[in-house]
Parts: C-alpha cells; structure tokens; sequence
C-alpha cells in the first residue's frame, strides 16, 4: 500500500518501481513533519503501508523505513515516543534493526510495547535485552505471552525476585533444566516464589525433588496431591513414550539398513532425524556409520565440548549446515545455549579428515577398553 495524503492506496495498483517511490515520498514527509502528534499518526499510516507492501529481499524499503523510522524516533519523547513504539509493536514485520532499537530503549514505556506484544520479535534481541537491560525491562519479557528457555536462563539469573516471581507465574515461560534449577535456588526463603512453583504444570521430576526440601509442609502436600492426582495419566503417558520410542527404533533401524544398502546418505538421513529433534536417533545413526556403540557415540556427541562431536560429524561425512543444526539441537537439549566461542562452518570445514578417522580409530580403541573420548 502506498500513502496519499490522508488515503492509503492498495500498491497492487502501483509499478514496483513506482510504489517504492511512493514509499520514499511518504517516508520524506514523515522526516520533515514538525508536529509531533501528528508524526505518531502518519507514522502508523506508513507503517501499515510498509507492513501491507514489504517483501522479501525489497531491501531498499526496508533500508528506507529503518532510516526515517528511526530518526523521527529520536525526534519524539515521552508519551509520544512511546505511543509510536506501540503503533510499530502491532505490525506483522519490521525491519530488525528498528526492533533492537526500540527493545533496548532506556525508557521502559517505549521499550515495553515491542518486548511485550511485538509478535515477530527475535529471540536474539530478548537475550540480548534481559543480559543488559534495567529490572524493569526483565520484568515485561518474564511477562511475555512466550519465554523460551534460552531467555529464560538469562531471566532467571539476573532478575530480582519480583522478576522471577512474575516468571514463575507464567504458564507461557519454558525453562531449562539448569534455568529451573537456579530458579529454585532463589525461591530458597521465599514462600511467594515457592507457591507460584508448585502450581506449575512442568515440573520434571527432577525438579521436584529439588523443591521438596525447601517449601513448607502444607505447600509439600498439595504438591504431593497433584502428583498423586496426575499418577494415572502420567501412567499413560509413559506407557505412550515407550510405544512411540519403539517405533522410533524401529524406524531408526530401517534408515540404517538403508544406509548400509547404499540407497540413503548419512548425511541426508541425520540432518532429517536432527529437524524433527531426534537427537538420540541421529547420534545412533552416525554410530552405525562410524561402527561405534549407540551410547557411547551419543555421550560424546552430546558432551559439554563440540569438538569431539564435531570430529565425528567431519568423520562421518556430515555437511556442514547439517552438523551445523545437530550441534544447535544438541546445545538446546543440554541447556548449552551460549557457546563461548561457536564452531564456525570454516572450522569445521578446515579439519582434516584423515585427523578425524585417526581421532576415530582412538575413539575405538577407547571404547573397546571402556574409556571416555577425550
């Protein structure tokens, strides 16, 4: 859509090139309009325009938006400042960088809409927000409608105890073991923070046990009554796990016979097993692969450090975007979300694959004399 004074007009009726002149007009006027109410309102007009038009790859639109956006956002302050941030918080796209900029605003009021209600919000821009931003910017992402478990960690960890409370209490919030874990670390004392943990529907087992200790006898016992309570579909569940899982081998089995057989790469069959979260079944594979013991192939490649896991995936054949997302699957099911220093696709491209056959055979031998991969 292209704006015309007060009339938006659908863009199907403009040439490209035409409908992004359009744009670059209207973006041009919204720079140079000196009444602040009304810069907040042909801003949501063009907004909506951008959201309506806005392609992939139409990087000159979105260079343009992000340039005027943001500079008629450092023009307005207080109510209106943050009056233009929840207009841009209800579009479906906006371009990133205007995102991290309104996310990370010293006001909260302006910050607020975006972590709140912005619906195509980044999770890097979240984690970055709750490593650097006041308590009360982690209190609106503890708030969010969805907290996945690498935000969560960083809630968890710098939040004050109203953060985590408000985390606590949100049924959208997932956490990771070692968020969970730390997390009942601060309700240690506090009989809100406890409370708000044993009405939550996630507990692992786990993290029961952990939390156990450390409530009061009447919360004990109305925690003990939902587990009690839920022994019959948990039952179910498990029974459920165990037929799934034996289809899973079953499935698992065929693949690598299909392998062996020469009808199905490796690499095309773990990178499968690894975008539907198989991870045990990729690791399994690979064994069948590297002719190494299911378990023990999947210790190694899901231990604290990536390089073992990386000199069997080389070993293996494996391409890089395919180690690439085993490695990434892998750190989310161990909770390892920030790597210190992420292996790179040139890294992994560089090892020798005659070194990783060598790092194999020692892997065999260790594995022979029931010793751990280094």
């Amino acid at each position: 859509m292209a704006v015309r004074g007060n009339a938006i007009m659908p863009c199907e009726a403009l040439p490209k090139n035409e409908s992004l002149s359009a744009l670059a007009d209207d973006l041009a006027a919204l720079a140079g309009e000196k009444s602040s109410t009304k810069r907040v309102e042909l801003l949501r007009r063009i907004a909506e325009a951008y959201a309506a038009h806005a392609e992939p790859g139409m990087t000159a639109e979105q260079y343009l938006f992000n340039e005027v956006v943001s500079k008629l956002i450092d023009k307005i302050a207080g109510p209106d400042r943050a009056a233009a941030s929840s207009t841009l918080a209800a579009m479906p796209s906006l371009p990133d960088g205007l995102v991290r900029r309104l996310a990370t605003d010293a006001d909260v009021d302006v910050a607020r809409p975006i972590l709140s209600d912005y619906a195509a919000m980044p999770e890097r821009v979240l984690i970055d927000v709750a490593k650097t931003g006041s308590q009360d910017h982690l209190r609106v992402i503890a708030g969010r409608t969805q907290v996945t478990p690498p935000v969560s960690d960083v809630v968890v960890e710098r939040g004050d105890i109203t953060v985590v409370g408000i985390l606590a209490g949100n049924a959208g919030a997932q956490f990771s073991d070692r968020g969970m874990r730390r997390l009942i670390d601060k309700a240690k004392g506090d009989g809100d923070l406890q409370a708000r943990l044993v009405e939550r529907k996630d507990l692992s087992l786990a993290a029961i046990g952990r939390l156990l200790p450390i409530i009061t006898d009447d919360l004990a016992k109305r925690l003990r009554d939902k587990i009690e309570g839920a022994e019959v579909t948990l039952v179910q569940h498990l029974a459920d796990w165990i037929t799934d899982r034996q289809k899973s081998v079953e499935r698992t089995e065929a693949l690598i016979v299909g392998i062996r057989k020469g009808d199905l790469k490796v690499s095309d069959i773990v990178g499968e097993l690894v975008s539907h979260r198989r991870l045990y079944d990729a690791a399994t594979v690979l064994a069948s692969a590297l002719g190494l013991d299911a378990d023990y192939t999947f210790n190694v490649l899901s231990g604290p450090s990536p390089q073992s896991a990386l000199l069997l995936m080389r070993a293996a054949g494996l391409s890089w975007p395919v180690a690439d997302a085993f490695l990434k699957l892998r750190a989310a099911k161990a909770g390892l979300y920030d790597y210190q220093t992420p292996p790179t696709r040139d890294e992994y491209l560089a090892l020798d694959a005659a070194a990783a056959q060598r790092v194999l055979r020692f892997m065999k031998v260790q594995q022979t004399a029931g010793g751990h991969a280094a």
